[in-house]
């Protein structure tokens, strides 16, 4: 059953990641919070700003390996199976980061940083990481 909000929508969580790779401890939980609420229904979007852009170039995430095991890019792909949406940061990525925004793994929307707000506008809740 998909959880609702009390006007009877199906409820929506925004989460802002701004962590990248310089401390990749840092990196997993948001993203596996964002793969657990949409199992369980819950309209979920990341918005990856300032250095967190850089975990979502090619290659980057599989670098980022796990305690517990596997690497960051296998979060990512199950958040991304599960339905959640990823959007990052243009000129996050492109004027801090250095990367082009053809260099980012398939299904990752390149916005302008306007769309941080109306995201959150949208949202039932936001989380900041």
């Amino acid at each position: 059953m998909s959880e609702v909000s009390a006007t009877g929508e199906q409820k929506k969580l925004l989460i802002v990641m701004t962590n990248g790779p310089e401390d990749p401890e840092k990196t997993y939980a948001p993203i596996y919070t964002a793969a657990l609420s949409a199992a369980m229904e819950i309209q979920t979007r990341m918005y990856f700003l300032m250095h967190a852009s850089k975990l979502l170039k090619r290659g980057a995430a599989e670098e980022i390996k796990l305690k517990k095991g596997g690497n960051l890019k296998q979060f990512i792909d199950m958040a991304m199976q599960n339905g959640v949406e990823f959007y990052v940061c243009e000129e996050s990525l492109v004027d801090l980061c250095g990367i082009e925004p053809r260099d980012v793994i398939d299904g990752v929307k390149v916005v302008g940083s306007s769309t941080l707000a109306d995201l959150a506008l949208e949202a039932d809740s936001v989380l900041s990481f």
